[in-house]
């Protein structure tokens, strides 16, 4: 930047171009030259001019080299931030530059007429304040002469309770009083008014943030805001819904390939039984052959049973063979307690032996007490 800043100011290597161009930027400064044209256009010293040109073109290539020093050193720290495309040339470099220079034009333009704006501002400004003193200053000289009449009208007085004429003291501090309350008064409604006026801007803020644009205002935005919200709660609760119905498909569709699985072992086995019904069917079928055969065999064995029962004669009523049998069981029975009496009658023996025994024993100790 400073490379083409000096280029721009030393372009012209003629020095009559150097000095016209800084009479004609700054002419207050006393620079080399300076009127000559006017004064004596003839008599120029060009040693004055030629060592300025050197001076000039010294501070240029000092100013160049610190420049491309100046370079390297952004060059060299974009690549240590890895910033590389800042480096690179822009594209469209051109188009942007002429952008860049409407934009200063506009600039300037809108400098201008906010210049314009603020002078006429002032002016009016200045109206108002002029107009203003003169309001002020007439109600003050009005203020003034009140004061200067109720004195005049108070002074002299006296109290119709007391009889007793009214100081001056009294008067002038009654005038004090009421023009620090005037002054009070009108501070208060200074305030009033810059407060209403604030209030009314503030209002007028209000209305422009609640209105966003032509029929669209803040309350809408947030009830629409409000919508969005309960609608997106809803999608929510629709795909947590989704969510679940899609896991009762997995799991259904899971249960149906269980199911069709069963099915299909259950028509293996249903073919294994019809085997088995077959092999069974065929089993009936002999066992009703052999239930023939054992029928026939039955019949048999009871026509053969019926002759040996006649043939037995007595032994096939069964009241007499109960008899018998009752009989035989008392027998039994009889045996059993004779069995039983017989050890209890050997049983009581042999305690009355013991019992003799143990009397003689206690006769024989008694005799033998009394003998000694």
């Amino acid at each position: 930047m400073a490379e083409t800043k000096v280029s721009k100011n030393s372009g012209d290597d003629s020095p009559e171009g150097d000095s016209d161009s800084v009479n004609a930027d700054e002419p207050s400064f006393g620079q080399i030259g300076q009127g000559i044209l006017k004064t004596a256009p003839i008599a120029i010293n060009r040693d004055e001019y030629l060592q300025a040109y050197r001076d000039l073109s010294f501070d240029r290539y000092q100013l160049q080299l610190k420049n491309n020093l100046l370079h390297r050193r952004l060059g060299e720290y974009y690549k240590k931030r890895k910033l590389d495309h800042v480096l690179k040339p822009i594209e469209g470099a051109q188009e942007l530059e002429e952008k860049f220079q409407q934009k200063l034009l506009t600039y300037e333009e809108l400098k201008e007429k906010e210049e314009r704006e603020m002078r006429d501002i002032r002016r009016k400004l200045e109206a108002v304040q002029f107009t203003y003193e003169d309001k002020l200053e007439h109600a003050e000289k009005n203020f003034n002469n009140l004061q200067q009449l109720e004195k005049s009208t108070g002074t002299g007085l006296i109290y119709s309770k007391k009889g007793k004429p009214i100081a001056d003291k009294t008067v002038e501090r009654f005038l004090t009083l009421q023009r620090r309350k005037s002054e009070q008064a009108s501070a208060l409604c200074l305030r009033y008014i810059r407060c209403r006026n604030a209030v009314a801007d503030l209002e007028v803020i209000v209305r422009k943030l609640e209105c966003l644009g032509p029929g669209l205002y803040v309350a809408q935005y947030e009830q629409l805001h409000i919508d969005n919200q309960n609608y997106s709660t809803k999608i929510e609760e629709r795909e947590d819904e989704l969510i679940r119905n899609r896991s009762k498909c997995t799991e259904h569709n899971q249960i149906l390939a269980h199911i069709r699985e069963k099915m299909h072992h259950t028509d293996e086995v249903i073919d294994f039984a019809e085997c088995d019904l077959g092999d069974a069917e065929i089993e009936f079928l002999r066992a009703r052959e052999d239930l023939g055969q054992v029928k026939s065999r039955r019949d048999k064995l009871r026509w053969s049973l019926q002759g040996e029962r006649l043939r037995a004669g007595l032994l096939t009523r069964k009241d007499l063979l109960r008899d018998y049998q009752d009989a035989t069981d008392e027998v039994v029975s009889l045996r059993e307690k004779k069995v039983q009496l017989q050890e209890q009658v050997r049983d009581i023996t042999k305690e009355v032996r013991n019992a003799r025994k143990r009397m003689v024993h206690h006769s024989n100790i008694q005799n033998a007490v009394t003998d000694d």
